[in-house]
């Protein structure tokens, strides 16, 4: 209420203030790069059964920080950047295909360790496709190479069995420290 006009020469508000602009290129591709590095981190710490280490990496870091910014982009996408995210994916599940909301549902898992590499699986994959929807819509090239040696070594490190390392300092890129 402005019962004196102090803000009468003020233009009309736009509702713009908070409504993302779209990544550059290298914002993009740090994203991308950030999501499949943490993805080692999770892969590590599910091998070692280290749980606590593996959730942070996989719910806080990958869900929250880097899965989460890359759904939000998906959705300005489609809505021509106009649209205002809510904190912490407040209201996402609103402006995300039904279809596409399902599959983050599956990366909420608990306290088992082969539950835990399931989700990591699952958030790749997910992750993968909305990252490549989005680069196809920027004009961008999602990282193809990055992704594949990643996700082998992923594959690698579930199939690995727990007691591989033998004492031995390094194995497969694992450091037992």
């Amino acid at each position: 209420m402005d019962k004196d006009g102090l803000t009468s020469a003020l233009p009309p508000p736009t509702h713009t203030a908070h409504i993302p602009r779209p990544p550059s290129e290298q914002e993009y591709q740090r994203l991308v790069e950030e999501f499949w590095w943490e993805s080692t981190y999770v892969a590590k710490n599910l091998w070692r059964d280290d749980l606590v280490f593996a959730k942070y990496n996989l719910d806080v870091v990958m869900r929250l920080e880097l899965l989460l910014q890359m759904l939000e982009w998906r959705v300005e996408v489609d809505h021509g950047w106009r649209w205002k995210p809510g904190l912490v994916g407040r209201g996402l599940k609103t402006h995300v295909a039904p279809e596409t909301w399902a599959e983050p549902e599956k990366t909420w898992v608990g306290a088992e360790i082969a539950e835990n590499w399931k989700a990591l699986f699952a958030m790749t994959a997910l992750f993968r496709r909305i990252a490549r929807e989005v680069a196809n819509a920027l004009g961008y090239e999602y990282p193809d190479a990055l992704d594949q040696h990643v996700t082998a070594y992923l594959e690698e490190a579930h199939r690995l069995p727990r007691e591989a390392c033998d004492g031995r300092p390094e194995i497969s890129g694992f450091q037992q420290d």
